[in-house]
């Protein structure tokens, strides 16, 4: 798909970007819904209880990207003067911006190489996460304590690491399900029935369009309504909150890493952990929290997760509490 590049440079501020190479290219239907964020209130028991709660966190916790260093320069009477401390700042900066963009294609590669799976409207997508619980959005407050908080945000986030797993309806339409479980308490545990649309269904991912470019121009113009100066933060976010289920589309999965490798302020971090202590290869950005990044095996390239969130399974399920072969 042909792109502007004087609207896309006024979306993105982008550096001159690598020339990646295109497999299983193909541009499928452009849609992107608008976010829907309404949080119910719940009732949790610490045992296992039923509470209703939007499908699926937006998590949006990824990254402030910083706008492309540039070398100065000063022009006058036909003499460029070249500030040479700017022009060493921009040299380092280029050159972690080329290392990541490497590393983005041989994920892309390695993304695109893995099968395509294929799910029915009335199924559901599982996936099991561990992390933080103000991640995985697992609370396991008791009624008392959420009649005590009448605002969400003022209910202290159980300190400990969680495993939660979750099943969201295909199409969006039936009631998907969140459970979790402290790893250090397993007496504590949280069941959350979920009504409501999130951020993406599955269905609209499948039609999210697989061209690198036409991704970046959809997730932008979604960002219509966002400052210029946080709109390619809120494209990251946006890419962020699509990536794991995206796993099962190879194609899309594809394009949000050569995406990523258009966008500044990527680098890689060599040595990191996931949030389950799997060790990887991680790719952060500048602005990002300390300590935080996107982490991959190093020897597959397989998406694990974050270093809050990490991605355990990923599958489709046919009801809410079955847990598919390919997801264990």
């Amino acid at each position: 798909m042909n792109t502007d590049p004087q609207e896309l440079a006024e979306l993105l501020p982008a550096p001159g970007r690598p020339v990646l190479s295109r497999d299983r290219h193909r541009v499928l239907r452009e849609h992107l819904m608008q976010h829907i964020t309404h949080e119910h209130e719940t009732a949790r028991e610490q045992s296992a209880t039923t509470a209703i709660a939007p499908r699926r966190p937006a998590r949006r916790r990824l990254v402030l990207v910083a706008a492309p260093l540039a070398l100065a320069a000063a022009v006058g009477l036909g003499v460029v003067v070249v500030d040479n401390t700017r022009e060493n700042t921009s040299g380092t900066a280029a050159a972690d911006h080329q290392k990541a963009a490497r590393l983005l294609d041989r994920i892309a590669l390695a993304a695109a190489a893995r099968p395509l799976v294929t799910a029915r409207g009335d199924q559901f997508i599982y996936t099991k996460s561990q992390g933080s619980a103000a991640e995985l959005g697992v609370d396991f407050s008791t009624p008392e304590e959420l009649a005590k908080n009448k605002k969400p945000s003022s209910v202290k986030a159980y300190p400990g690491a969680v495993r939660q797993e979750q099943w969201d309806a295909v199409d969006g339409k039936a009631d998907g399900l969140r459970t979790g479980v402290a790893l250090a308490d397993p007496a504590k545990k949280m069941t959350m029935t979920m009504s409501g649309a999130g951020y993406l269904t599955f269905q609209q991912l499948q039609a999210l369009p697989t061209d690198p470019d036409a991704l970046l121009k959809k997730l932008s113009a979604d960002a219509g309504n966002v400052k210029p100066a946080r709109r390619t933060e809120v494209v990251v976010e946006d890419l962020g909150a699509i990536i794991g289920d995206a796993t099962l589309l190879p194609d899309l999965s594809a394009a949000i890493y050569r995406a990523l490798a258009q966008l500044p302020g990527v680098h890689v971090v060599d040595h990191v952990e996931d949030a389950a202590g799997r060790d990887g290869v991680g790719l952060t950005f500048t602005g990002a929290p300390k300590g935080y990044a996107w982490v991959f095996d190093a020897s597959g390239l397989g998406y694990l997760g974050t270093t809050d969130a990490a991605l355990l399974g990923v599958g489709v399920a046919d009801k809410t509490g079955e847990v598919p072969n390919s997801a264990s």
